[in-house]
C-alpha cells in the first residue's frame, strides 16, 4: 500500500471501511494469526480512538497511515499490486548450413596432457540441432534500472556455497563462470600436474597464481565487472576460460543444445539484455529473431515479459558473424 493507493480510496470510502469484516480482510491477506482476535481488537480501538479525536474522514486518513507505518500496508499489495515474476527460456542457433568442425587441441608439451583428447572451445555447435553452446545472456542492470527491490525474493542473497573452477583433463571446467560480488571461486586442480589460474580482471584486482596438482584455492571477488572476464592457464596456453560477475542473478549460459533459461525476472517492465559470445567477430548485432531479422545494438535487445513462462523461441546467428567461419 502506498500514499496513491490511500488517497484513491480515502474520499471515497467512508468509516466503514473498518469495519470488522475489513480488519479481518487486511489481517487474512497478510497472513498474520490473530490469536484469539487481539490484533483485530487492537484495529478496533483504533477506529474508535479515530471517531472521537478526528472525526471520520480525518481518522481514516490517520488510520491508513498507521498501516503504513507499522508494516501491515501490504494490503494495497494484496488488493491486485503484487508482484509478478517470469522465467525466460530462449535458444540460440547457427545460422550456417552445417555445424563446424572443432579443430583437436595439441596437448603434447605435456605429458600429462597429452593422455587426453580435446578439441577446441572456442565455437561449439550442436551437429544434431545447430544449437551453439557457451551462448552468454544477462540482463543489462543499469539500463534495466535493475536494484534489490526488484530481485526476486529468492534470490536477491548470492549462495553461500563456493563456485568451483576446476583444472581436469587441462580445460577449465565449467567453460564460462557466473557470480556475484561477495561470491568466492575455487580453483581446482583435479589433475596431477600443475596449473596456474590468470584473472585478468578489470574492477577486482588481478590474480595470478599457481595450483598445484591436486590442490585448490579461494578467489573471493568484490566487485562486478563490466564484461566477460578471461581466466588462463599460462602453462597451457590453449587452457582459458570466461568468468562472468555481475551484481544480480539475471544470467543464462546456453547448454549443449543452445538453450538457456533465466528464472525470477521481473514481469510487465522492460528490461535490457546483453548477447554474448567469445568467438563472435564483434558484438552481436545482427539476428533473426522470431523468424525476423534484427539489429541488436551493441548485441543488446529489449524486452517485456508476462508473468509465468515466457517461451522467446530460436534466435539465429550467421556464420559471418564468427571468426574463422
Amino acid at each position: 500500500m502506498d500514499a496513491q493507493w490511500i488517497a484513491g480510496y480515502h474520499d471515497s470510502w467512508s468509516a466503514a471501511i473498518l469495519r470488522d469484516e475489513f480488519t479481518m480482510f487486511v489481517v487474512q491477506r497478510r497472513g498474520v494469526e490473530t490469536n484469539g482476535g487481539t490484533l483485530c481488537g487492537w484495529v478496533l480501538r483504533q477506529k474508535n480512538l479515530l471517531k472521537e479525536r478526528r472525526g471520520v474522514r480525518t481518522g481514516v486518513r490517520w488510520f491508513f497511515g498507521m498501516l503504513l507505518a507499522t508494516g501491515m500496508g501490504g494490503a494495497g499489495q494484496a488488493m491486485g499490486q503484487e508482484a509478478a515474476w517470469s522465467d525466460l527460456t530462449i535458444s540460440f542457433v547457427y545460422g550456417g548450413d552445417k555445424a563446424p568442425a572443432r579443430a583437436p587441441l595439441d596437448l603434447s608439451k605435456d605429458s600429462v596432457c597429452a593422455k587426453s583428447s580435446k578439441n577446441d572451445e572456442g565455437l561449439i555447435v550442436n551437429p544434431s540441432n545447430k544449437g551453439i553452446q557457451n551462448v552468454a545472456l544477462w540482463v543489462d542492470a543499469k539500463k534495466s534500472k535493475i536494484t534489490e527491490k526488484n530481485i526476486h525474493p529468492d534470490l536477491k542473497k548470492p549462495s553461500d556455497g563456493k563456485i568451483v573452477l576446476d583444472n581436469l583433463e587441462c580445460v577449465f571446467v565449467p567453460h564460462i563462470v557466473v557470480a556475484r560480488p561477495g561470491q568466492t571461486i575455487e580453483v581446482k586442480n583435479s589433475d596431477t600436474t600443475g596449473h596456474n589460474a590468470n584473472f585478468n580482471f578489470l574492477n577486482n584486482s588481478a590474480q595470478n597464481f599457481v595450483v598445484p596438482a591436486g590442490g585448490s584455492k579461494d578467489l573471493k571477488l568484490e566487485k562486478d565487472e563490466p564484461a566477460p572476464i578471461p581466466v588462463q592457464c599460462n602453462v597451457h596456453p590453449w587452457m582459458e576460460a570466461k568468468l562472468i560477475v555481475v551484481d544480480h542473478p539475471y544470467v543464462g549460459v546456453s547448454d549443449a543444445d543452445g538453450k538457456l533459461t533465466i528464472k525470477g525476472l521481473p514481469a510487465g517492465t522492460k528490461l535490457v539484455f546483453k548477447v554474448y559470445h567469445e568467438n563472435s567477430k564483434k558484438s552481436i548485432d545482427e539476428v533473426t529473431f522470431g523468424g525476423k531479422k534484427e539489429s541488436w545494438a551493441k548485441g543488446n535487445f529489449e524486452y517485456t515479459l508476462k508473468p509465468g513462462a515466457n517461451d522467446l523461441g530460436t534466435v539465429v546467428i550467421g556464420a559471418d558473424k564468427f571468426k574463422n567461419q
